[in-house]
């Protein structure tokens, strides 16, 4: 989508907030809004969530004006997700792909309609958002080889079904969009013949089929101690003891060479998985739409009531955990 399009989306919204319909909001809460947006596009987790539903709660739904104008916006601004800009690799990992912030932003209409209607019985966002909610569908499914992706957008859509967000023929008409998108997907997906499907198969078995092997050793052995892996700390761990470890004995552990037995590749799978929901919480969380449970500032996976108060909390990640403490 233009930029001019995002520009005259974005104007209309600020100025039917600027409007005393019924009072105006302030400038400076309008930019907190694009603030709060903006964190909820790159990590949907349900902090990010809460905070920017309640702005809208307090600023957007007393005007039918404004929720057709929010309404509006966010079209244009999931539309113009995408992913051209994440050129180079380093990018594309810390940058969030924009098939996951279109979601993102499904996830937050969601929440606005279920807090609504389904809670408050007030169905004006519901049936204001009504008449974009194919676009924004077809758009976050017009991904291609995204099984998981889709899984999650038809897991929301069965959400709305069962609690009746809409009609049963206003949801038909949505999967409808969705299907859509994924057929043109497919069509324009498919290798022009039988051969090349053949060895794009065989490329990505022959990728899939590679064995790991041990490194010869545990970082760089021209690095200085403070910049090798941490790993390289725990065999000079006294257990019980206060003596500080002397840093000319930190080296990289060197490994026996060979193929990586099945057990270690797992364990390391698995903790590769677990960090990485602390930057996606969306994309790791057990196929859940909106996770249950956020990242505190050190790491600790935490878990919020309906208030967004911390009820509990587990393990993290940047540092030792609870159990080797005690």
């Amino acid at each position: 989508m233009a930029s001019h399009q995002i520009a005259i989306a974005k104007a209309t919204f600020a100025a039917s907030l600027l409007r005393p319909d019924p009072i105006p909001v302030p400038r400076d809460d309008i930019a907190q809004f694009h603030t709060l947006l903006g964190a909820v596009s790159t990590q949907c987790s349900p902090t990010n969530i809460q905070r920017c539903k309640r702005w809208v709660l307090s600023n957007v739904i007393q005007s039918t004006t404004r929720i057709t104008a929010l309404a509006k916006f966010l079209a244009a601004l999931s539309a113009s997700f995408s992913d051209a800009d994440r050129s180079t690799l380093v990018s594309a990992k810390r940058e969030t792909s924009a098939k996951r912030k279109r979601l993102h932003i499904l996830y937050l209409i969601s929440d606005l309609i279920y807090h609504t209607k389904i809670r408050d019985r007030d169905t004006s966002v519901a049936d204001n958002f009504l008449p974009l909610l194919a676009n924004f569908f077809s758009s976050a499914a017009s991904f291609k080889n995204s099984p998981k992706h889709l899984r999650k957008i038809e897991k929301l859509l069965d959400i709305w079904a069962e609690k009746h967000y809409y009609s049963t023929n206003d949801i038909s008409k949505i999967r409808q969009a969705v299907e859509t998108a994924q057929r043109s997907n497919s069509t324009t997906n498919e290798p022009a013949d039988a051969d090349s499907r053949a060895i794009s198969n065989v490329t990505a078995k022959s990728a899939k089929d590679v064995p790991f092997t041990m490194p010869a050793m545990h970082g760089d052995q021209n690095l200085p101690w403070y910049d090798l892996p941490a790993g390289n700390l725990m065999q000079h761990i006294i257990p019980n003891s206060t003596r500080p470890i002397d840093p000319t004995l930190v080296k990289p552990m060197r490994f026996v060479p060979g193929q990586v037995d099945e057990e270690l590749f797992a364990s390391v799978k698995t903790f590769l998985e677990q960090v990485e929901t602390i930057y996606d919480p969306v994309a790791c969380n057990d196929e859940n739409e909106t996770p249950t449970w956020d990242v505190d500032e050190v790491g600790r996976r935490i878990y919020r009531d309906d208030l967004g108060d911390v009820i509990a909390g587990d393990e993290g990640y940047y540092g030792w955990s609870t159990a080797l403490w005690h």
